[in-house]
């Protein structure tokens, strides 16, 4: 879409271009207009009044539904009124939520030429919107320092170490703790079985 550089209207490529054929035009012959209207790439400039004229523009990206009523007359003469919806959540700042384009040839075509064109421009500006916020997102990815935590080595475990044996009795303990078991058994402080187990855990 050429000249399309914000979401404020700047194209001057004219896709449509009509004006108000009520009784008031009929009646002079067309020198005098209650309304004239241009459909651009992006935007509907429309003027109105008889004495001062009112010129005012809206961007197309803020249409989204569009009606069109017809009374006998109008409809003999196949024109009709278009009404366009206006977004309500962004209308406000425009002053007006409907704009009617008053008796106007094919009112069908038109509608669906500007329905069809806010609907084109809605898509241009929400992948312009997209690709502006990877560019953003790209750019302050690159401008970051990221820092990376250094990594502290452990100290290696030291071995724990191993429990050496303890030391055998000697040969003189182990003859004193034999006969002290012969004199436990004879005093019959132990049975043969205890002193049998006792005496093979000793020479072990």
């Amino acid at each position: 879409m050429t000249g399309m550089t914000d979401m404020n209207p700047t194209s001057t490529t004219v896709l449509w271009a009509g004006v108000s054929q009520d009784l008031t035009s009929l009646a002079t012959g067309g020198r005098l207009q209650t309304g004239s209207y241009t459909v651009t790439e992006d935007a509907i400039r429309f003027a109105s009044g008889l004495i001062s004229t009112r010129e005012e523009t809206i961007p197309l990206w803020l249409i989204t539904d569009a009606d069109i009523t017809q009374h006998i007359a109008q409809r003999m003469r196949g024109v009709g009124d278009l009404t366009l919806r206006l977004d309500p959540s962004r209308a406000g700042r425009f002053g007006q939520y409907v704009l009617i384009l008053r008796s106007i040839e094919n009112p069908a075509g038109v509608r669906d030429l500007i329905l069809r064109q806010a609907n084109a421009v809605r898509q241009y500006w929400a992948q312009h919107h997209y690709q502006r916020d990877i560019e953003l997102r790209r750019a302050g990815a690159a401008s970051t320092n990221v820092v990376v935590p250094a990594v502290v080595p452990q100290q290696p475990q030291q071995p724990v170490p191993a429990l050496e044996p303890a030391p055998a009795a000697s040969s003189g303990d182990l003859m004193a703790q034999l006969v002290k078991l012969g004199e436990m058994k004879t005093a019959g402080l132990l049975t043969d079985e205890e002193f049998t187990a006792a005496k093979a855990k000793l020479l072990a």
